[in-house]
C-alpha cells in the first residue's frame, strides 16, 4: 500500500500498524479522499514516513480488505504476508485500499495544531522586500531628470509628459482586472520589461520612441500600483502563514519604499553628474533587472480570487457601478472630486517643480543650498529631500490628527468616535476632525504652491524661499494622504472601492494632462 505525498507515493506493509508523524494534505495530491488526506494503495518503493509532510503525530492502522486478496487461499495468503513481513517480496498489482478502514485523526484539530512555518515568512518577506526596493529606487530615479532630459532634446516636455496619463486614464479600469487574469506573476514581468524598454528609449532623441515610452509608461504607472502588493496578499494567503505576521511585512514595504525614494535622489544626482541626465535612466534599467530577475526566479504565479465578482467585470461594469455609486450619494461624489482634483494638483507639482527652480537659480547667489557646482538646481539631492518631507509628514500624520481631535472635540466625549479599516488596519477617528485637518492642508498648500508666482524673478532669496514652500508643500502631502485614507474610508464602501475610485482616476488625468498642456499657452500669456 502506498500514502500519497506531495511529489511520491511511499508504501506501508498490509496488515501492521505504523507510527506516522507525516501525512499529505488534500491539496497537494488526487486519489480517493479519507476525512481530509489521500490514501492510495500501490506496491512499489518502501515506507519513509520521515520524508512525508509534516502533520501532528497519529498512529495509522493499515488493513488489507481488497476483495481480490480475500479470494486467496489462506496458504498464499500466509505467505505472502510472510513475504512482506521480511521485505524479500512485494505484490505488483495497483489497487486501491478502501477508505473506511484507515482511522485517521480529526482533520479540525491538525489545521489547529498547524506549526507555522518561519522559513516560509522569511523567505517571502525578503524576497518581497528586495524586489520592492529596486523597483521604488528605479521609479525614482526615472522622475528627477524628466523635465531637463526633454528639455534637452528640444522637444515639447509638456506635450510629452501629458501623454503618459491620458494612456493611463484610458486603461486605468481595465488593468486590474486583467491582471487578476493573466496572473500576478505574469504582470509583475510585464511591467519589468515594458519599464527597462521605456527608460531604454528615453535615453535616445529619437521622437517615435519617447511618444511610445510615454503612452507604454501610462500602462507601467497602473501596474505598478496594481500589481505587486496584490501578489503578496494572494501569495501570502496561498502558503497559509500567521495572519498577524502579515503586518510586519507591510510595515516593512512602507519603510522600505520610503527608504528607496530618498535614496534614488541622492543616486540620480551622483549618475547625473558623472553621465548626464540620461545617467538616472541607465540606473532605473539596471534596478529593473535586478527586479526582474528575482521575479522570474523566486515567485510563484497567483490570480485573482475567482469567488468575488469584481474581476469579472468588464469596463462598462466598472463605469456603471461608480456612476450608480456617485449618484446615489451625495458626499461620495463630493470626497470622489476633491480628492481627484488634488491628487492631479500632486502630479502637476511633479512636473513643474524643476522648471520653477531653474528659473529662480538663475538669480540666486551663489551656493545657496540645492544649486549644484554649475549654479543648477541639483535635481537628485532636492528630490530626495521632497520624499524625505513627506516620510516625516506622515510619520506625524496621526499626532496632529490626535491634536484636530482633541481641540475641536471634547476629550470625555465618545458619541464621533468612528471605527474604520485603513490599509487593513481599523482605526478610532472623529470625522470633523479629520474633515477639517485635510481642508487645512488643502489651503495651506494653495497658498505655498503661489510663492512661485508672487515671488520675484531676480530676487537673490527668491530661490530659496521657492524651495522652503516646496519642501513645506511635500510636508503637507504627507499629511495630507493618510487623511484621505481615513475619508475613504469613512464614505466609500469597502466591497466596491475598486471601482468607485475609477472615475477620481480619471479626473486626475484629465486635471493633469489639461494643466499640463496649458503651460504651453499660460506662459506666453503671461509675458
Amino acid at each position: 500500500m502506498h500514502i500519497v505525498t506531495e511529489k511520491r507515493e511511499e508504501e506501508i506493509p498490509r496488515n501492521s500498524e505504523i507510527e506516522c508523524s507525516k501525512i499529505a494534505p488534500i491539496s497537494y495530491v488526487k486519489g480517493d479522499l479519507v476525512s481530509g488526506f489521500f490514501v492510495k494503495v500501490k506496491t512499489r518503493t518502501p515506507f519513509a514516513p520521515s520524508e512525508l509532510l509534516e502533520v501532528p503525530e497519529m498512529r495509522l492502522s493499515v488493513n488489507s480488505t481488497d476483495s481480490e486478496t480475500s479470494e486467496t487461499d489462506s496458504s498464499s495468503a500466509s505467505e505472502n504476508e510472510a513475504q512482506h513481513d521480511d521485505n524479500s517480496s512485494l505484490s505488483s498489482r495497483d489497487t486501491y485500499q478502501n477508505p473506511s478502514s484507515i482511522p485517521l485523526p480529526d482533520v479540525d484539530k491538525i489545521c489547529e495544531s498547524k506549526e507555522p512555518k518561519p522559513c516560509s515568512f522569511m523567505a517571502l518577506r525578503a524576497t518581497y522586500l528586495l524586489v520592492t526596493f529596486v523597483i521604488m529606487l528605479a521609479d525614482g530615479l526615472q522622475g528627477t531628470h524628466l523635465y531637463v532630459l526633454y528639455e534637452g532634446y528640444g522637444f515639447s516636455v509638456a506635450s510629452l509628459y501629458c501623454l503618459g496619463f491620458f494612456t493611463g486614464g484610458l486603461l486605468s479600469p481595465i488593468t486590474g482586472p486583467l491582471v487578476d487574469k493573466i496572473g500576478r506573476k505574469k504582470a509583475a514581468i510585464l511591467y519589468c520589461a515594458l519599464e527597462i524598454f521605456i527608460n531604454t528609449l528615453e535615453m535616445y532623441p529619437y521622437l517615435p520612441g519617447l511618444i511610445a515610452a510615454r503612452m507604454i509608461g501610462g500602462l507601467t504607472t497602473n501596474l505598478l500600483t496594481s500589481v505587486f502588493e496584490t501578489w503578496l496578499d494572494t501569495e501570502y494567503r496561498r502558503r497559509d502563514l500567521e495572519k498577524e505576521k502579515y503586518e510586519i511585512i507591510m510595515r516593512d514595504s512602507v519603510i522600505v519604499s520610503n527608504v528607496a525614494a530618498i535614496y534614488s535622489g541622492y543616486l540620480a544626482h551622483v549618475l547625473a553628474e558623472n553621465y548626464g541626465p540620461v545617467g538616472p535612466f541607465g540606473g532605473a534599467v539596471a534596478s529593473t533587472a535586478i527586479a526582474l530577475v528575482v521575479v522570474i526566479a523566486v515567485w510563484t504565479e497567483n490570480y485573482g480570487c475567482s469567488e468575488g465578482h469584481e474581476n469579472d467585470k468588464n469596463v462598462v461594469g466598472y463605469f456603471r457601478e461608480a456612476l450608480d455609486a456617485f449618484k446615489a450619494d451625495k458626499k461620495m461624489r463630493t470626497v470622489g472630486i476633491i480628492q481627484g482634483l488634488t491628487a492631479g494638483s500632486v502630479q502637476i507639482f511633479v512636473f513643474l517643480w524643476s522648471p520653477a527652480l531653474r528659473h529662480f537659480a538663475q538669480a540666486a547667489i551663489t551656493g545657496s543650498w540645492g544649486l549644484d557646482s554649475q549654479g543648477e538646481p541639483a535635481y537628485g539631492l532636492i528630490f530626495g529631500a521632497y520624499m524625505a518631507a513627506g516620510v516625516f509628514g506622515g510619520l506625524v500624520a496621526p499626532r496632529i490628527r490626535k491634536g484636530f481631535a482633541s481641540v475641536l472635540t471634547p476629550v470625555d466625549s465618545e458619541d464621533d468616535v468612528v471605527k474604520v479599516d485603513v490599509d487593513g488596519e481599523e482605526v478610532e477617528v472623529r470625522p470633523m476632525a479629520v474633515e477639517f485637518l485635510a481642508a487645512l492642508c488643502y489651503l495651506i498648500s494653495a497658498m505655498l504652491l503661489l510663492v512661485p508666482f508672487l515671488a520675484p524673478a531676480n530676487g537673490l532669496t527668491s530661490f530659496t524661499a521657492l524651495l522652503v514652500a516646496f519642501l513645506s508643500y511635500e510636508f503637507l502631502i504627507g499629511v495630507m494622504l493618510p487623511c484621505e485614507g481615513v475619508i475613504r474610508s469613512l464614505y466609500f464602501p469597502a466591497n466596491a472601492r475598486a471601482s468607485i475610485m475609477t472615475l477620481p482616476r480619471i479626473i486626475v488625468n484629465a486635471t493633469v494632462s489639461v494643466g499640463v498642456v496649458s503651460t504651453n499657452v499660460i506662459r506666453y500669456v503671461l509675458k
